[in-house]
């Protein structure tokens, strides 16, 4: 469908081009703001990759040549229909979380606000006012605008994710080495230095998973060398085991004069193999990461992984000193510990991510508590060191306090224990702790899951069984910034997962194709009415098809209304004075836009299908447009909605052509550029 829509597109402005230079639309109605993340934003592809929300842009942009000149552009979207890439996506009818592709990738100049929103986890999205994330409240599971977020509201981290990679290792580059079955050998452009064949492993097992966990912990990994240090013997030794088992390679063992021993591997081949088959490179302790081939692997290898992690770096308290005791793992690396993060999700395991300055230097934390939590990584994972192992039992023996996540829907099931006729100790499984929880407005998860097995109820079911949780939003805050921000569209169900497991929606092209044409608003970003008090002209909005590119001019114009007070104002924390000023500005913004018709060639007014028309609408301006004879269609906006009445619309302006639209689902979109085409022509 939108391959067809682009196409009519540039197949009306071809014709339009045909008599004049470029075609000037006019947009009159409620201005939209982008739904937008910051550069550096981190997502998480399906294969396993966490990518920045910039340079997924412009792996795609480079990918399909587009937008050469990218910095021109106001904006620019790329539709992905030849390139396959997967992201994992919460489903919001059924809160598990499933593979969906992506379908577009968007990017956007802005100036205005971010938003910043931190969670008790220690979770955090940055974006514009309008991008929306997942809550829950005593309303249900919705979509709420970072704008519309308040300290204490919940939104969506996921607690249970399995990404999928391949067991076969990827063929090595045949000029890179000389092979002689099994083994290879690197090939050096200096002839008097050779360099040793080693043996090859022709899967992804757990062994080779364990050895890739040394060499991201306590190993100094350079071109040519690789040395583990610790002070465990076993460690050591298995490490050993794994280098000569898997690589046919001699180490070097050697004291160090911190009495700590090291293994060194000399060996060109063996990291220029770990490089070419896993894209396993050399790092900084700052910037070490797991291969992505290692992010979806069957649980078996997984584990593997993550105990030779948690042995080297994971610490486990000697002492259990309160309910919130905690094991932790640590890292100079806050990649690899959202790394660690994502793998323990596999096994249900949440943890709260924290950050410490030491010298000057940030570290960054993964911390869990709870029995049930301890227990989990026990049972799944579990350590090789005999007192760490000593420690874990008796954590998990100690019925530690669980992470503080909660469910804020009493009122919600109180609804459900009314209609179902039940006394609270035979809905809630206790008599004595439901009033509290009212109280509250709080349920742990461990009391729906218990619930979920004596209830029918589809809301409990799905609940208890979801693959995400509920976060409390611990700050929010706010900065001015100017410059690109971007998203993604995924196909049917809108939400993709950032690199901590917090979950966002993403804008649809729906609502990009709205923004271009139903009043996007040219300038800053803002939810106070009548923000847009001046005409904005975008010059270079382009769309291409095949070889041929078109551009035109995009008019944004003050939003229209019959009334604009400035007690309006004064509900954005506006005092008297400048709400009053504000008002004068708007009102001029609506004269100007009366005078701007006739620059003009075709104008679409948005309105709000739910509302009276006749609120909505500036008679003023529509009289303007009938006298000069100016295209008009009318987007009735919003027909998802239950109070939605096109035909209302229609019975108000009869001599108009008006089409129902959602810009927040795209309904009708197609059918809109179409009207539009017949109106211009």
């Amino acid at each position: 469908m939108i391959k067809r829509i682009k196409e009519a597109i540039s197949s009306f402005f071809a014709n339009i081009f045909n008599t004049k230079k470029h075609i000037k639309l006019g947009l009159y109605g409620p201005p939209n703001g982008g739904k937008c993340l910051t550069p550096d934003t981190e997502i998480i592809l399906y294969d396993g990759q966490i990518i920045s929300v910039k340079n997924l842009f412009n792996q795609i942009r480079e990918q399909k040549s587009q937008f050469p000149n990218f910095e021109d552009f106001e904006e620019a979207y790329i539709q992905l229909d030849d390139i396959n890439i997967l992201v994992p996506s919460l489903d919001q009818q059924t809160l598990k979380i499933v593979p969906k592709k992506v379908e577009f990738v968007y990017a956007q100049k802005y100036k205005g606000l971010i938003y910043k929103i931190t969670t008790k986890s220690g979770r955090v999205i940055e974006g514009t006012s309008d991008h929306p994330i997942i809550t829950i409240s005593n309303e249900g599971i919705k979509r709420t605008k970072l704008f519309d977020l308040n300290v204490k509201d919940c939104i969506s981290i996921t607690s249970n994710l399995t990404l999928n990679s391949n067991l076969l290792l990827n063929e090595i580059k045949l000029e890179n080495y000389n092979i002689n079955g099994s083994s290879i050998q690197s090939i050096t452009k200096y002839h008097s230095y050779k360099t040793k064949a080693i043996e090859i492993p022709k899967i992804l097992d757990e062994d080779l998973a364990s050895f890739i966990g040394y060499v991201i912990t306590e190993s100094n990994h350079v071109k040519n060398r690789i040395k583990f240090t610790n002070s465990d013997q076993g460690l050591l030794e298995h490490f050993e085991y794994l280098t000569n088992k898997l690589f046919n390679i001699k180490t070097i063992k050697r004291l160090r004069e911190n009495k700590n021993w090291e293994i060194e591997i000399n060996s060109k081949t063996l990291t220029d193999y770990l490089s070419d088959v896993l894209n396993f490179n050399p790092a900084l302790s700052g910037e070490k990461e797991i291969p992505k081939q290692l992010m979806g692997l069957p649980n078996n290898i997984t584990s593997a992984l993550l105990k030779v992690l948690f042995d080297a770096e994971g610490y486990v308290p000697k002492k259990i000193k309160n309910n919130s005791t905690e094991m932790e793992y640590s890292s100079k690396s806050k990649k690899l510990v959202n790394q660690v993060q994502i793998l323990l999700n596999r096994f249900g395991i949440v943890g709260r991510f924290k950050t410490k300055v030491i010298n000057g230097q940030n570290y960054y934390s993964l911390l869990f508590a709870g029995s049930d939590n301890h227990r989990l990584f026990r049972d799944n994972i579990g350590f090789t060191i005999d007192y760490k192992k000593e420690r874990l039992n008796e954590l998990c023996k100690s019925g530690l306090k669980r992470n503080k996540f909660y469910l804020p829907i009493m009122y919600l099931l109180e609804q459900i224990r009314f209609k179902e006729n039940k006394l609270q100790r035979e809905f809630y499984l206790d008599s004595k702790h439901p009033s509290r929880m009212i109280k509250d407005n709080r349920i742990t998860y461990h009391r729906l899951k218990s619930m979920a097995t004596n209830s029918d109820n589809a809301t409990i079911n799905i609940l208890a069984n979801s693959d995400c949780k509920w976060d409390e939003i611990k700050n929010i805050e706010t900065k001015e910034y100017d410059g690109y921000v971007y998203d993604i569209t995924v196909k049917d169900t809108h939400t993709f997962l950032l690199a901590d497991g917090l979950i966002s929606g993403n804008s649809t092209l729906a609502n990009k194709i709205t923004k271009d044409w139903l009043g996007e608003e040219m300038s800053s970003v803002s939810r106070i009415p009548h923000e847009t008090r001046e005409i904005h002209q975008k010059e270079k909005v382009t769309i291409k098809a095949g070889s041929k590119k078109l551009t035109f001019n995009l008019i944004d114009t003050p939003g229209i209304a019959t009334k604009i007070d400035y007690e309006d104002f004064m509900k954005f924390k506006m005092n008297a004075k400048d709400a009053k000023e504000r008002a004068k500005e708007a009102t001029k913004g609506v004269i100007e836009a009366i005078r701007w018709l006739d620059n003009m060639d075709a104008v679409v007014i948005v309105l709000d299908s739910t509302k009276n028309p006749y609120s909505q609408v500036n008679i003023t301006i529509l009289g303007n447009l009938a006298a000069r004879n100016i295209p008009v269609l009318i987007a009735a906006n919003k027909i998802d909605l239950r109070k939605s009445d096109v035909n209302k619309i229609q019975s108000a302006f009869p001599q108009y052509k008006v089409l129902g639209i959602s810009a927040e689902r795209g309904d009708n979109i197609e059918d809109f550029y179409k009207s539009l085409f017949k109106v211009v022509k």
